[in-house]
């Protein structure tokens, strides 16, 4: 595989002059879909910004080493491009980097000259995102600002990882699911078992229950929420002998990935501590880092975002259960879930907050759709005045 590494003799604004064309193409895409859909300007001067963070992250905010997964992804589109790696290679040889590079490799972008070249493939596959949520009115006032203003959604779609794909499929999953539309949703589910099995494996039931109790329409019922967190609960403890060892397998190899020893870590030892673990640990995992648990500069802007962002969550959970309790059932299902499961094997806080927030953004963005989430004052009678009238 040929090395792309001659572009860091061109210094820190040659590497950057290299990504002009892609940055025109992100700003093309917002203003050309803005305007077929009248997206109101105040959104599309924010997408615009977003299309600058990559210039401002890699070895200017910190070192591209810092998440060195980055030059993986980086070298896997190139060899693609380049020929040197085959596409349905990459697709079905089992490497979730090169699964990942090959599904970037199809976007209309220039080939990546420096890893802040794929931190535009991923704008662009947020702003997308964005209009497809906008256009099938799933956003409220509430949601499509926090969609906009999210500093890990920020961080993660302009870097060159593959978080922003696995949010894009796990988003339009959900999307389909509550339009009924069942082929659309199996379609873009299933690249998520190629570059995430385990969130595949969290939504597939999600999305399945959704179709079911059509939550959309009907809502789950906090009898239905109920009865499957009992039988949830039940299934925990028949299937404890085997899934102990199990978790206790990932929950090493997680710690020995992150660059902890493995005879420091702490295995689960028995029935009742992994009920206990698996009640408690998601409430962690969705917190972490607390403040005093901040290492770096990074981890401590990532411990004040946590604080706002569960004054958020807490704020959204309230509301929806004022307005629709059999709704916001099904989600809370989801949240508890999803941060359990992600709880019992993840210690590292920046893989944490890696891994939680696509959960976070489906939270938030189908609580706000469902139970219709506009604002978050008491007042309920306050207009929106900066959306549409479709999004009232």
């Amino acid at each position: 595989m040929s090395d792309p590494s001659w572009i860091y003799s061109y210094g820190f604004l040659g590497i950057r002059l290299f990504d002009l064309p892609s940055l025109l193409l992100c700003l093309l895409l917002i203003v050309i879909v803005g305007y077929k859909f009248r997206v109101p300007s105040n959104y599309q001067i924010v997408l615009g910004l977003h299309c600058l963070i990559p210039f401002f992250l890699n070895d200017f905010l910190f070192s591209t080493s810092y998440m060195p997964d980055q030059f993986r992804y980086w070298r896997g589109v190139n060899a693609i491009r380049a020929g040197e790696l085959g596409l349905v290679e990459a697709l079905t040889g089992g490497d979730n980097v090169f699964q990942a590079s090959a599904l970037l490799s199809l976007l209309p972008f220039p080939a990546p000259v420096s890893p802040i070249s794929l931190g535009f493939y991923n704008t662009f596959l947020y702003i997308v995102l964005f209009f497809v949520l906008y256009v099938k009115n799933i956003f409220t006032r509430v949601s499509i600002w926090f969609y906009l203003l999210f500093p890990s959604v920020a961080l993660y779609t302009a870097l060159s990882l593959r978080e922003t794909l696995i949010l894009f499929f796990m988003v339009l999953t959900v999307v389909y699911a509550r339009e009924s539309k069942i082929l659309k949703s199996i379609l873009f589910i299933f690249p998520l078992y190629l570059i995430k099995f385990q969130n595949f494996f969290i939504l597939g039931p999600i999305v399945l229950m959704y179709f079911i109790f059509n939550v959309a329409r009907k809502g789950m019922g906090l009898a239905k929420a109920m009865t499957i967190s009992l039988i949830s609960l039940a299934g925990l403890l028949l299937s404890a002998p085997i899934a102990i060892p199990q978790i206790n397998h990932f929950r090493a190899a997680m710690f020995a990935e992150d660059g902890g020893k493995a005879g420091e870590i702490s295995l689960i030892s028995g029935v009742g501590e992994f009920v206990t673990e698996g009640l408690t640990s998601g409430f962690y995992f969705l917190s972490k880092p607390f403040i005093w648990e901040a290492s770096g500069f990074l981890p401590l802007i990532q411990s004040f975002e946590n604080l706002f962002v569960l004054a958020i969550l807490f704020l959204i959970t309230r509301k929806a259960w004022m307005k629709s309790p059999d709704k916001l059932a099904f989600w809370l299902l989801f949240m508890a879930l999803s941060m359990s499961i992600y709880g019992l094997v993840v210690f590292n806080y920046g893989t944490a907050v890696r891994y939680r927030y696509p959960f976070v953004m489906i939270y938030v963005l189908f609580v706000c759709a469902d139970c219709e989430i506009r604002t978050l004052r008491p007042n309920k009678n306050i207009p929106n005045k900066d959306l549409p009238h479709k999004f009232n």
